[in-house]
């Protein structure tokens, strides 16, 4: 049976090696604000695409609420033009 000495502070044994490490992390999704950026540049390059549309998208593909995609909107507008 392991002593007190040998045990982590988890109460499992420590065996001294940390179990994660920085090469094993998963990619990170992209945030809400990088698919609304995509879908701003991707939607505007479009003729006669409104507002109202685009902030729509926002709503559906990044799972934004109305009144988040709206902020959204004009944050992209202002950053991107």
């Amino acid at each position: 049976m392991p002593t007190a000495d040998t045990m982590g502070s988890e109460g499992k044994p420590d065996t001294g090696l940390l179990t994660t490490s920085k090469a094993e992390k998963k990619p990170k999704a992209p945030t809400k604000m990088e698919i609304a950026s995509a879908i701003y540049v991707r939607m505007s390059k479009q003729k006669n695409m409104t507002r109202k549309q685009i902030v729509e998208q926002f709503v559906a593909e990044a799972k934004l609420s109305a009144a988040g995609a709206s902020t959204y909107y004009q944050l992209i507008k202002a950053k991107l033009g």
